[in-house]
């Protein structure tokens, strides 16, 4: 499989207890997204993740992986990517749709170039934009109303307005 029909939906995190079971960062919008996805693939679009269990416990997604049973197992685990393949999708509603931000051109509202977007992160407090400016330096912006103006997908664009001190 090309690796460009593969989405990142989630990473693996630490482990918890000694049973294999191991922490995962959703990148989706809640758990039943993240689960009707199936199925999960490794960075090479071939393996399968094979989960023996997903469960919510408060606002964290644990999960139980096949053959893994042990917390060494599980920390193997950690930094790990889950993916999906993008032809796997649900359907859209007609004024909805998927896009990929990956390698959009960022400028400020007053048209500086920021750099390009290579990668789309979320550590546990929401999504951020990580844009990789000419100098090779990459630098965060989250993704909120607060901080993104527009998104052109025809001219693959996005204008941002960055709150104060965030570019300094």
């Amino acid at each position: 499989m090309n690796n460009q029909h593969l989405i990142h939906i989630g990473t693996f995190g630490k482990p918890l207890g000694l049973n294999g079971e191991v922490k995962i960062i959703m990148h989706t919008f809640n758990f039943d997204s993240f689960k009707s996805l199936s199925p999960y693939l490794t960075c090479d679009g071939k393996t399968f993740w094979n989960f023996n269990q997903l469960n919510i416990y408060g606002s964290m997604l644990v999960g139980i992986l096949q053959n893994c049973n042990t917390r060494n197992c599980a920390e193997k685990l950690n930094g790990k990517k889950i993916f999906i393949d993008k032809n796997n999708l649900p359907k859209t509603k007609k004024e909805y749709f998927y896009i990929s931000l990956i390698n959009c051109v960022v400028m400020t509202s007053n048209n500086k170039l920021l750099g390009n977007i290579i990668n789309i992160d979320n550590f546990g407090a929401g999504d951020l934009i990580n844009i990789k400016n000419s100098n090779g330096k990459s630098f965060y912006i989250p993704m909120n109303k607060d901080n993104i103006v527009k998104v052109d997908i025809n001219r693959r664009l996005v204008i941002v307005n960055p709150i104060k001190g965030m570019l300094d």
